[in-house]
């Protein structure tokens, strides 16, 4: 039986979704950005990587697929 975050559903602990880490039953995809949203600094950083990485649209929520980061010119 795959286990599933309890905010968004998201199947946990998938090896192929960076997002899916098991925090206590829900994902790090929702975790990390509520966490980020209430200000927790080492989460802000994380986010604002995953932000970078194409994981997350701009506002900090969280794919379900990733994409690839949009390049900003300089």
């Amino acid at each position: 039986m795959v286990r599933v975050c309890e905010i968004c559903r998201r199947p946990l602990d998938s090896e192929q979704d960076a997002l899916s880490i098991d925090c206590g039953g829900n994902c790090w995809g929702c975790v990390g950005q509520i966490e980020a949203d209430s200000g927790y600094e080492p989460s802000v950083r994380q986010v604002a990587g995953e932000i970078r990485q194409g994981l997350r649209r701009q506002d900090g929520t969280p794919r379900l697929t990733p994409e690839a980061p949009t390049s900003h010119p300089n």
